[in-house]
């Protein structure tokens, strides 16, 4: 899913009233709000969601892959998500749910594509 497609489900989901550049632009605010508190140190807690947290890794002796030299990884903040009991488990059921096969659509007949003939060709 895409940043576009979490826009059109949002607009879908509220209704009339509210436009696509306006849930785009709630969406915006906060993708950046969640950015800021993790860029600030703060975590953020999303009952029924997860959590968005910093973690701090290690220094470590990496190697590099063409050459297998050691090579020296300094300590890093990373951003981590860890999603909650509930997500978790709405999650694992939904996986559990058999899949609908995509319907098909039938094939176009050729003349509908130009395959045959009957047009003028370019120059």
């Amino acid at each position: 899913m895409t940043k576009a497609d979490l826009v059109e489900q949002v607009y879908e989901a509220i209704g009339p009233g509210v436009t696509k550049k306006d849930c785009a632009a709630i969406i915006d605010a906060f993708l950046n709000a969640v950015k800021q508190s993790l860029s600030s140190g703060e975590h953020i807690e999303i009952r029924g969601f997860g959590t968005f947290k910093v973690r701090r890794r290690k220094p470590r002796l990496a190697r590099n892959p063409r050459t297998g030299d050691p090579v020296r990884v300094p300590s890093r903040a990373v951003p981590v998500f860890k999603p909650s009991r509930l997500f978790k488990e709405e999650v694992a059921e939904a996986a559990d749910r058999p899949v609908e096969p995509p319907r098909q659509e039938p094939p176009a007949p050729p003349w509908s594509s130009g395959g045959w003939g009957g047009g003028a060709s370019a120059p």
